[in-house]
C-alpha cells in the first residue's frame, strides 16, 4: 500500500472513531452517608417510652443511650440517608421505622451508591438512670387522705383528696394539679362529706372525673360522679348514681369511651346483694345501674374494684373477702365479660390481709396484682406481686415476698411504666414510703428507694405515657410529691 493510501486510511479511521464516540454521560455518585438515626416509641411500642434520635450524624461511630434495662433483640430504628442510598445489615435491605435488628451487639449499617460504599457501626450505650427529685409540698390545706393519678393528655399529676376539716359535714372532696412548677387548686369537688373510698379517671380529652360515696345523695353514701369542666365541677348524671348506699368503688373510661362505675353494695333489700358488685354505666346522659359481671356470684364480698383500660379492653380485678380470701380479675371487651382469675390466692397461703389490694395492666394486657398474704411460712405477712401473663394464661409471683410494715398498716400503690416494668410504693419496716421496680434480668425486686426518713401513708404511684413518674404520700396531713425523671 503506498504513502498516500496509507495516509487516507487512517485518516478515514480516525473519523470513523470519532464519530462513534460514547456520547452517554458520566453517571456521577453521591457518597452514602447516614444523616440522622435513632429509635421512636411508636416503632417500639412496650420497649421504650419515648425517642431516642440523633438527628445530625457527624461520625461513623452512632451510640445511642438507651434506659438500663431496655430489650435491645428486636429494635426497630429509623433513619435518613442520601438520596438513593441502599442500606444494609447482614446483607439484608433495611427499611426505616420497619426492620428490627438486634442489637445486643453492635450492629454495622452498609450503605452503597453505585461503586460507593461506605459503614456505619451502631452501639447501644447507658442512659442515665432517672432519678427522684421533691417537688414542691403542698402545705396550704390539711389532708385527711388522697390519692393521685397522672393525666394522660397533660402528662402532670392530679390529686384527689379528702380535705380535713373539724366538722366531718365539710370534709369534701377537693382537687390539685401540679401545672409550670406550682400547684393550682381546682376547688371543692363534693357538696358535702364524702367516705373514705373514692376514685379518680380521665377522659381522652383529658377531663378528670371522679367517684365517691356521698353523704348529700337521697340516701347517705349512694355513689355519685362528677367532672371538672375546666372551671367548676359538675354532675355527671344524677347525684346518687347506685340505688342503695355503696362503699369501695372503681371508675374508668371503657371502650368507645363509655364511662364504667364500679361499686360494692353496702345496704340490704335492694336489686343487688349486700357487698355484691355492682356495674352502672354512664350512655352520656343517664346511668345505668344495677348490673353484674357475668360469672360473678353474689355471695362474694367485693372489696377493692379496681378498674383499669387498655387497648379498649376493660381489666376489673377484685378482692373476694369470704373465707377463703382470694381476688377475681374479669376482662371486658365486645361487649362481654371473660373471667382471667377466678376466686385465686396461694395454695401456701392461710390468710390474705384486706388492708388494701392493687392491680395494674401492662401494654401487652398481661394483669399484676399486689397483695399481702402468709404464703411464705404460714404466719408472716408480707407483700407479693402476682402476675397473670396474658398469652399464656399462667399465673405466676414476681420475685420473692417481701417484709414490710407490720400491725396492718400496709397501705402501697402498684404501677407498671409504659415499657412493662412494675413499681410497688409502699411503707418499709419503719413506715416510710420507699419504692421498688421489678429487674426483669435478676427476677427480683430492687432495693427499695427511701422518698421519707418519717412515717407517711395515702401512697399513690403513676406513670406518663413517656416513662416519667410521679409518687405522693401524706405526712402530718400534708401532701408530698416526687417526679422519677432523667437527672437534670
Amino acid at each position: 500500500m503506498n504513502t498516500k493510501k496509507t495516509m487516507y486510511f487512517l485518516l478515514s479511521l480516525a473519523i470513523l472513531l470519532i464519530g462513534c464516540k460514547d456520547d452517554t454521560p458520566e453517571v456521577k455518585y453521591t457518597e452514602p452517608k447516614i444523616l440522622s438515626f435513632g429509635f421512636y416509641a411508636e416503632d417500639n411500642v412496650g420497649v421504650i417510652a419515648k425517642d431516642y434520635v440523633i438527628d445530625n450524624v457527624t461520625t461513623t461511630s452512632i451510640t445511642v443511650n438507651l434506659p438500663a434495662g431496655t430489650d435491645k433483640s428486636a429494635l426497630i430504628a429509623r433513619f435518613t440517608t442520601n438520596q438513593d442510598d441502599t442500606v444494609k445489615v447482614n446483607n439484608v435491605r433495611q427499611v426505616s421505622g420497619v426492620t428490627a435488628n438486634n442489637f445486643t451487639y453492635p450492629v454495622d449499617y452498609v450503605l452503597s451508591q453505585g461503586n460507593l460504599f461506605a459503614r456505619y457501626s451502631v452501639t447501644i450505650g447507658k442512659a442515665a438512670d432517672y432519678v427522684w427529685t421533691a417537688l414542691p409540698a403542698f402545705t396550704t390545706d390539711s389532708v385527711v387522705s388522697a390519692m393521685m393519678r397522672v393525666n394522660p393528655v397533660k402528662k402532670e399529676p392530679y390529686i384527689l383528696f379528702k380535705a380535713s376539716r373539724p366538722e366531718s359535714a365539710n370534709q369534701k372532696a377537693a382537687m390539685l394539679r401540679f401545672e409550670n412548677g406550682a400547684w393550682v387548686h381546682m376547688g371543692e369537688a363534693s357538696d358535702g362529706q364524702i367516705g373514705s373510698y373514692y376514685d379518680l379517671a380521665f377522659n381522652a380529652a383529658g377531663e378528670p372525673y371522679i367517684s365517691y360515696a356521698d353523704y348529700t345523695a337521697a340516701t347517705s353514701q349512694m355513689h355519685t360522679v362528677k367532672k371538672y369542666n375546666g372551671t367548676s365541677w359538675e354532675l355527671v348524671g344524677a347525684k346518687g348514681v347506685t340505688t342503695s348506699k355503696a362503699s369501695y368503688n372503681g371508675l374508668t373510661f371503657g371502650p368507645n369511651g363509655q364511662l364504667m362505675l364500679f361499686s360494692m353494695i353496702d345496704a340490704t333489700g335492694g336489686v343487688l346483694a349486700r357487698r355484691e358488685l355492682c356495674v352502672s354505666n354512664f350512655d352520656g346522659t343517664a346511668w345505668t345501674t344495677n348490673q353484674t359481671v357475668t360469672g360473678r356470684t353474689s355471695d362474694l364480698v367485693s372489696y377493692f374494684p379496681t378498674a383499669r383500660t387498655v387497648k379498649g379492653a376493660v381489666y376489673l380485678a377484685v378482692y373476694n373477702a369470704v373465707t377463703p380470701n382470694t381476688f377475681s380479675v374479669y376482662k371486658y371487651k365486645d361487649g362481654a365479660w371473660t373471667t382471667l382469675i377466678d376466686k385465686w390466692k396461694e395454695a401456701t397461703a392461710t390468710g390474705m390481709s384486706i388492708r388494701d389490694f392493687d392491680m395494674e395492666v401492662d401494654y401487652a394486657g398481661n394483669v399484676y396484682v399486689a397483695l399481702v398474704d402468709n404464703s411464705t411460712d404460714g404466719a408472716s405477712l408480707k407483700h407479693k406481686i402476682v402476675k397473670y401473663t396474658a398469652e399464656s394464661g399462667v399465673v405466676s409471683t414476681l420475685g420473692n415476698p417481701f417484709t414490710v410494715v407490720s400491725g396492718g398498716l400496709y397501705n402501697f400503690d402498684l404501677a407498671v411504666s409504659p415499657t412493662g416494668v412494675p413499681f410497688l410504693l409502699y411503707r418499709n419496716e419503719t413506715q416510710y414510703p420507699v419504692v421498688a421496680s421489678f429487674d426483669d434480668e435478676t427476677q427480683e425486686w430492687t432495693t427499695p428507694f427511701v422518698l421519707d426518713t418519717e412515717a407517711a401513708g395515702e401512697l399513690s404511684i403513676d406513670f406518663t405515657s413517656t416513662g416519667e413518674a410521679y409518687a405522693s404520700y401524706v405526712k402530718n396531713r400534708k401532701l408530698f410529691v416526687f417526679k422519677f425523671a432523667e437527672p437534670k
